[in-house]
């Protein structure tokens, strides 16, 4: 689905580039770990199609992603950046609706189509009672599954989320990643998310994408997670 060639990606002013030598990533719930300021954020910005600053080749499904139209990407890939966004005086619901953008006319008019996919995500994460609620007195925890509700409304295989956990306590980090487990088994998408909450990786998550030295590397669960992170925060690797 995701492919990588001899990738380059520039991270700022006197900062070594991050580097992809060669690498497929397919369907799975795939975590992406790194120390702050490796690159994580750039990674999944490239990937979202935000960051085209980049030497080297990505391909989503066999094409050039710097050659597909914003609006086909929106179709292809959904995102869910780390600072929770501001939506004013929307509820739930309003935020939801929004994932349905991409598909709507000029006019943004609802289809009955576009109803029936909320009210499939609001019955699918038990969101009922955010639906009347505004954004902006959510906790952080009811924010996060709104805007995880957003990006499945927006009905894509990819789904991309930047420290989807920060913020949350213990309960509410487990309940996220759980979640995304489950949304990975149950609708066979490729999610891939940021973190530092390296605790809930091996009992939730398929694969690793681990940033050292400057380079990102893939790591299968049956490496083992704990040994390879336990590396990379000691200083081992």
């Amino acid at each position: 689905m995701l492919s990588f060639n001899n990738i380059e990606l520039f991270l700022g002013h006197q900062k070594p580039a991050l580097t992809v030598k060669s690498l497929k990533i397919d369907t799975g719930l795939w975590a992406l770990v790194g120390r702050n300021g490796s690159g994580k954020t750039t990674f999944l910005n490239t990937i979202s199609g935000f960051n085209e600053n980049y030497k080297g080749k990505i391909l989503l499904n066999n094409i050039d992603l710097k050659s597909i139209p914003k609006i086909d990407l929106a179709k292809q890939i959904s995102v869910v950046m780390s600072k929770t966004e501001i939506f004013g005086d929307l509820t739930g619901l309003d935020v939801l609706f929004l994932g349905r953008l991409p598909y709507q006319n000029l006019l943004g008019k609802i289809s009955d189509k576009d109803k029936d996919i909320v009210n499939n995500v609001i019955h699918l994460l038990d969101l009922k009672p955010l639906i009347d609620k505004p954004f902006a007195v959510m906790s952080d925890g009811e924010k996060q599954l709104i805007m995880i509700g957003r990006a499945l409304v927006q009905d894509t295989p990819i789904i991309i989320l930047d420290e989807p956990t920060a913020f949350l306590d213990v309960v509410n980090r487990k309940k996220i990643v759980k979640l995304l487990h489950q949304i990975r088994v149950k609708q066979n998408k490729l999610i891939i998310f940021s973190t530092h909450n390296i605790d809930l990786i091996e009992e939730f998550c398929d694969n690793l994408l681990l940033i050292h030295h400057h380079c990102i590397h893939k790591v299968t669960n049956n490496q083992n997670f704990k040994v390879e992170l336990t590396k990379l925060f000691n200083h081992e690797v």
